[in-house]
């Protein structure tokens, strides 16, 4: 789970801008975890604002880290892997925060880079809750070796530091390098680490995700499927069940009344595809720990229905994220929010310096009794759109 994340010089975002997922409030032990700390961590977090505001900006800011950690370069040539900096700082470098669990253990890694090289990096952890040295990292020039330092608290024989040492390229961090080739056992904080990502960090949109083929895998697990038709019941679709017929054709069983009938998936609404899909990530964080990140969660869905899909992540989740953004204002009325104004942040649009700015609810020092919804739509929250009159001067073409 991530506890604080911050970004500089990425996409809308110039100074830096924080999202810290911690909360004071033990009132309701479902909708946090508890890591041994003073203070628990959020198990959601949503993000709202004006269309490019900068709300989908921070989630690939967030994703990126992981993915820098992650994807190795194969020749130096390469940029780095990240997105483009703040259209007014270009040449200033960007800088990334990120504080979250692994497998129980905290780690706080931050990275700064320009689009050709890493700058430096830095990757703490505690192990036994103590802060230790993972590694640090600095550039040395472009034809040269980055100094890297790895702590002692991994164990790591010379000859797997200097493996490391070896494979580490200007373009990509020292980390990503477990994923270039094979290291000795000793390497196991690294694979701990590496294969926690792999597992448990999940991009905005997955382009091999295949509703098919998912809904194919599920036919064939006993408890996903059991999953999956008591969601599709409680979500009123009139769905009883579903099948495969002999050319892999995937068919619904469906009731109204005392009638029964058969839809094939293709027939189904864009709104049903859309909850079947999303019950595939939801499948996944009830079942172990997972961070998802997701844009416009809802996209093609009823907010009664949004409403009940993240209730039943809150309920019944362990140690599960989800991290998303939201243009669905109704929810900033019910009841999960309004409690919990620790799950919701604001991102909003500097009309001047054209950079994004996000706030958490529960710092604009509202009355527990004035709905975020009415203060939100009032103006009162910012990140809403500044909107001129409905009319409109055109030139006609004798006039231009």
């Amino acid at each position: 789970m991530i506890r604080e994340f911050w970004a500089e010089n990425f996409l809308s975002i110039r100074e830096r801008q924080t999202l810290n997922f911690e909360t004071k409030s033990k009132e309701d032990d479902w909708a946090s975890v508890d890591f041994g700390g003073e203070k628990r961590i959020n198990k959601l977090a949503v993000i709202y604002g004006a269309n490019a505001s900068g709300k989908s900006n921070m989630l690939l800011a967030l994703l990126n880290v992981f993915e820098l950690l992650f994807y190795p370069c194969e020749n130096k040539t390469e940029l780095v892997k990240t997105r483009r900096s703040f259209a007014l700082c270009p040449d200033k470098p960007t800088q990334l925060h990120v504080s979250f669990y692994a497998n129980h253990v905290r780690y706080d890694y931050t990275v700064s880079y320009k689009k050709e090289h890493i700058i430096d990096e830095l990757l703490e952890w505690f192990p036994n809750g103590s802060k230790s040295l993972f590694y640090e990292r600095k550039f040395v020039s472009d034809d040269t070796q980055a100094a890297i330092k790895f702590g002692q608290s991994l164990g790591m024989s010379a000859k797997t530091k200097d493996v490391f040492l070896q494979n580490t390229l200007n373009n990509h961090t020292v980390l990503s390098c477990f994923g270039k080739r094979s290291f000795e056992a000793d390497a196991k904080p690294v694979a701990s680490l590496y294969n926690w990502m792999s597992r448990y960090i999940h991009r905005l949109d997955n382009p091999k995700f295949n509703l098919k083929e998912s809904l194919k895998w599920v036919l064939e697990h006993a408890q996903a499927k059991q999953f999956y038709i008591q969601m599709l019941r409680k979500a009123d679709f009139n769905i009883e069940d579903f099948h495969e017929d002999p050319d892999t054709n995937l068919y619904f069983d469906c009731k109204a009344g005392n009638e029964t009938f058969t839809l094939s998936l293709d027939e189904q609404s864009q709104g049903t595809k859309k909850f079947l899909g999303n019950l595939s990530t939801l499948y996944s964080a009830i079942i172990d720990h997972h961070i998802h990140f997701i844009d416009e969660i809802d996209s093609e869905l009823h907010d009664d229905l949004l409403l009940y899909f993240l209730n039943t992540f809150l309920m019944n989740s362990n140690e599960s994220q989800l991290i998303f953004t939201s243009q669905e204002t109704s929810l900033l009325n019910e009841d999960l929010l309004n409690t919990h104004r620790d799950f919701v942040f604001f991102a909003e649009k500097n009309r001047e310096g054209a950079y994004s700015e996000y706030t958490r609810a529960d710092e604009y020092g509202l009355h527990k009794n004035l709905s975020l919804y009415k203060s939100y739509r009032n103006g009162r929250l910012g990140a809403v759109p500044q909107l001129e009159s409905h009319l409109l001067y055109l030139e006609n073409d004798d006039e231009a």
